[in-house]
């Protein structure tokens, strides 16, 4: 019995499962192997693994702070075969993560135009202020839908990305920062207008009717 068990404790482990992979060649040609492909060129996927596809499609334009008229197509994201997933790991509704992105770039532009603008002329800080404050109230609901969204669906660190995003869309809107000082002025002059106009309302941009239709289970 003594040796039984001895021999049975012996035996080494069973080897783990040997993966096997799906290659996507750059001409589309699909292949299959047990070697993980080194080539950039080739798209692959462990067979067996669940890969989820990154919270944003990646821009296919310049954004545009107007308001837009029509509701944009849903673009999945490429990547994945599953759709990005909430703070319970249930998929956003489509359009949900690029209309709360839609709402924080405004925010953060308006925010970063007043403080560009303040330093460039600190006599006109409370005409910018007050540009900044009546955009808030003109378009609050939408403002604090989107936040309570935005904190109470996504995770940290897709806030994160939806922060990192917002920040590298809107830099070529903004001034460079070796530009003339007149020319910035002319920026803060035509940007402020536009403000105050409505031209960069949330009230009414279609990009933001999934924040609208959602419903918090």
């Amino acid at each position: 019995m003594f040796a039984v068990q001895v021999c049975a404790q012996a035996q080494p482990p069973a080897p783990p499962p040997v993966p096997t992979y799906r290659i996507v060649g750059p001409d589309g040609k699909i292949t299959f192997s047990d070697r993980k492909p080194t080539d950039p060129q080739v798209r692959t996927r462990e067979l067996g693994q669940t890969v989820t596809a990154p919270l944003l499609a990646p821009a296919s334009a310049p954004f545009d702070l107007h308001p837009a008229t029509a509701l944009p197509p849903a673009a999945r994201p490429v990547g994945g075969d599953a759709p990005p997933v909430d703070v319970s790991g249930k998929p956003f509704p489509p359009g949900l993560p690029e209309a709360v992105l839609d709402v924080l770039m405004h925010q953060f532009f308006v925010q970063m135009m007043v403080e560009t603008c303040a330093r460039l002329r600190p006599a006109l800080t409370d005409r910018y202020q007050a540009g900044v404050r009546n955009w808030r109230d003109r378009n609050a609901e939408i403002l604090a839908k989107s936040n309570r969204i935005s904190f109470t669906r996504f995770t940290g660190e897709q806030r994160d990305v939806l922060r990192a995003t917002s920040r590298a869309r809107l830099a070529p809107l903004m001034p460079p920062a070796d530009a003339q000082p007149a020319d910035k002025m002319l920026w803060c002059d035509r940007m402020s207008t536009d403000l105050v106009r409505h031209q960069f309302e949330l009230v009414g941009d279609m990009r933001v009717a999934p924040i609208l239709y959602f419903e918090a289970p």
